[in-house]
């Protein structure tokens, strides 16, 4: 019996030796040294060569609350809660020399979502229009602009609106004004995630039509459109794409074949799970 034990003994010598060499091969372990929290400025690190501007959006680590003590800034948008941006942020440019440059500010309201068109020349976002007004389940309305890098001109693409199905039901006179034995949508329309198109076209996300999740969660329903494209005014020939998107579509992406991805809540039915998930359209 002792003899037998031998080869038990051995190959829990090899099993921890496989595993100890595994754990140093992971990259997901915790490397052995100090973390390096503070990296340093970008015009420092010679390893790091480019030579264009980079957009990016700028926002507060804290803010003071009406008793003015500091806390940190409420500007975490995620999925179930898109809206959830509570601070002014700014559109910024990061030039390759390590200096920034303000290309929108946000004042009162939030910039977000910042995207670079074909030709560079320059930069969709959407832009709420009051921050303080944002929360998990509403906002103070949200539109798309987009900004010419170089000339710094402004062009409002999208304009506070909603175009509901009024086939559903007698609706109040602007679809938001509470007016008796009339329907309505209480909080504000948004339009926000741009992405530039092949053609001339824009793919965004809206409440615009005021759909309800089937679950509730999210609150209000994100849903995918296009739009032309306009450097003078507002985006003409809006159309919705995604009829499926009955709950949150996030951040759509052109491919190369021209269908929208998008990033979302997906919800089939009211017996089904809520799903998180890739999904695409076609906006050819």
């Amino acid at each position: 019996m002792f003899g037998m034990k031998i080869p038990s003994v051995l190959g829990l010598a090899w099993l921890v030796t496989a595993v100890l060499v595994l754990a140093a091969d992971n990259p997901d372990t915790a490397p052995q040294r100090p973390l390096n929290i503070k990296p340093s400025p970008i015009t420092e690190d010679k390893s790091i060569q480019y030579d264009y501007d980079i957009v990016y959006v700028r926002a507060p680590r804290v803010v003071k609350d009406k008793d003015g003590k500091e806390r940190p800034a409420p500007v975490w948008p995620e999925i179930g809660h898109p809206y959830n941006l509570n601070a002014p942020t700014d559109l910024m440019l990061l030039h390759p020399d390590g200096s920034e440059e303000v290309l929108v500010e946000g004042g009162k309201g939030a910039v977000a979502d910042p995207y670079v068109s074909f030709d560079a020349q320059w930069v969709y976002y959407a832009y709420f229009h009051d921050a303080s007004a944002n929360g998990p389940y509403g906002s103070g309305g949200a539109d798309i602009y987009k900004v010419n890098v170089k000339m710094r001109k402004v062009v409002r693409l999208t304009e506070p609106v909603f175009t509901p199905n009024t086939g559903v039901g007698e609706w109040s006179s602007d679809y938001q004004k509470p007016e008796k034995g009339k329907i309505n949508i209480a909080y504000s329309p948004v339009s926000m995630h741009p992405c530039p198109l092949p053609g001339g076209r824009i793919v965004f996300t809206s409440n615009r039509d005021g759909f309800r999740p089937s679950k509730g969660y999210p609150a209000i329903a994100l849903q995918l459109f296009v739009m032309d494209d306009s450097d003078d005014g507002p985006g003409r020939n809006i159309e919705k794409i995604g009829h499926l998107n009955i709950a949150g579509a996030l951040h759509p992406v052109a491919t190369m074949r021209q269908r929208g991805r998008q990033r979302g809540h997906r919800q089939r039915g009211q017996v089904s799970k809520i799903k998180n998930e890739l999904a695409f359209e076609n906006v050819a």
